[in-house]
């Protein structure tokens, strides 16, 4: 990720525009989960890692900050929260306990939180970790399409259904 962001960044400097490659999703001025949310680069996982319905969980974020006018996508919507909210593999495994089995509130946003107070110390002491997105459904290859499609049906199929039909008599 770190040699793409250079790479892109170098060549948007030859074009004129300024750049400024970032690497890692917390690595230097720019947390990347945020913004990669916002452009529909994926779903936020309950690991509080992205998933991306391509890739699931399996990649690296990096960016590059730059002055070049460019037009955004929306957030993308596939699925991967409802398979989170039902799934409690990342959770079951994480060794120091620190993924949420529920959607906390955060800042004034319910979503998925990782206590960072617990995760943190054992990262370090173990010189690493990544068992919650090397355990999560969503990381074995291949796979990602399939549950975004799965997922993104059932939305769809949710949505058709009218309302009243869904109440309970």
């Amino acid at each position: 990720g770190n040699r793409v962001a250079k790479a892109i960044a170098s060549w948007l400097r030859e074009q004129g525009h300024e750049a400024r490659p970032h690497g890692g999703p917390m690595a230097g001025p720019v947390t990347l989960i945020p913004p990669a949310l916002a452009c529909g680069f994926g779903e936020l996982g309950k690991h509080g890692s992205l998933i991306n319905r391509e890739y699931g969980s399996s990649f690296r974020l990096a960016a590059v900050e730059t002055d070049l006018p460019l037009l955004f996508d929306a957030p993308d919507s596939f699925g991967a929260d409802a398979f989170c909210a039902g799934c409690q593999v990342c959770a079951n495994e994480c060794p120091p306990d620190a993924i949420s089995r529920d959607k906390q509130l955060v800042r004034g946003t319910l979503k998925w939180a990782v206590d960072f107070d617990r995760c943190i110390p054992y990262f370090n002491e173990t010189y690493g970790c990544g068992i919650c997105v090397a355990r999560c459904p969503w990381s074995t290859p291949g796979r990602a399409p399939k549950l975004a499609e799965r997922f993104a049906r059932r939305a769809r199929d949710k949505g058709a259904t009218a309302p009243e039909a869904e109440t309970p008599a």
